[in-house]
């Protein structure tokens, strides 16, 4: 079904959904079990299909549809289809209580998808929402739109958004990592150092590996050859053999 028939169904039953009545059928529920594990499987495409064909056949939105809705979101994501990804949870939030959640979903949905000012108008909706920032999907919706305000060459939004996450104490390892990296490719390799040291406090194995790679290669640029050495081959002894640790292992002594 073409992106655009979907939406425009969709949009359709908004009015169904809010004054209609209906029950869940044993059919609806094992579609729904039946599009869960399709979910799970990795196979995003069907479980879309699984969860439109109950959509499709409700009269009146309940917890039950509701949670349709939710689980279809999630698989367009999955799909990377994320304007449609966002385009379900604003209809979430037009079919349920507007929610913080939703917004910040939202929010990520459309960073991904490269829509930068609907993504920061979702997300400053989300915030006014959760004066705390403490419901579902805050980090990841900063996260996802400070990358992409990298990504499009605007370093000075995307550092104030991560500035922001990092007060809020919601950063996670992998975003000292983004920073660390856009600060190297800035030349920046002090302040690159700084926030690898702030990132590997809190121990995330998976970016404190990039992390350690990338604090040898700012001393490297420092020029402070025996330290870097010695972070490299602590980095081999840690985590294995890679080509390019021993690529940068094998220039550095030779300095």
């Amino acid at each position: 079904m073409k992106q655009w028939k979907k939406k425009a169904a969709v949009l359709f039953l908004i009015p169904c959904l809010l004054s209609g009545c209906s029950g869940v059928t044993k059919e609806a529920a094992a579609s729904r079990e039946n599009g869960i594990a399709l979910l799970e499987a990795g196979d995003y495409e069907g479980a879309i299909g699984e969860f439109e064909s109950i959509i499709e056949q409700t009269g009146k939105v309940t917890a039950f549809e509701l949670d349709v809705l939710k689980y279809r979101a999630e698989a367009e994501y999955g799909l990377k289809d994320y304007s449609a990804a966002a385009h379900t949870y604003d209809i979430l939030s037009q079919i349920d209580e507007k929610s913080a959640e939703y917004c910040y979903l939202g929010a990520l949905s459309l960073a991904k998808a490269g829509a930068l000012t609907e993504a920061f108008a979702r997300l400053e909706e989300g915030k006014a929402l959760d004066a705390a920032l403490e419901k579902p999907g805050y980090g990841e919706a900063m996260a996802a739109l400070g990358e992409a305000y990298l990504a499009a060459g605007d370093k000075e939004t995307a550092d104030g958004i991560y500035e922001e996450l990092i007060a809020s104490g919601k950063a996670d390892t992998e975003i000292y990592n983004r920073l660390m990296t856009a600060e190297m490719e800035q030349g920046n390799y002090e302040e690159a150092l700084r926030l690898s040291g702030l990132g590997q406090a809190l121990a995330d194995e998976k970016a404190l590996k990039e992390l350690m790679f990338n604090e040898a290669v700012c001393y490297e640029y420092l020029g402070q050859y025996e330290k870097a050495l010695s972070l490299f081959q602590a980095y081999i002894e840690t985590y294995g053999s890679e080509e390019r640790a021993e690529h940068e292992i094998a220039f550095l002594v030779t300095r």
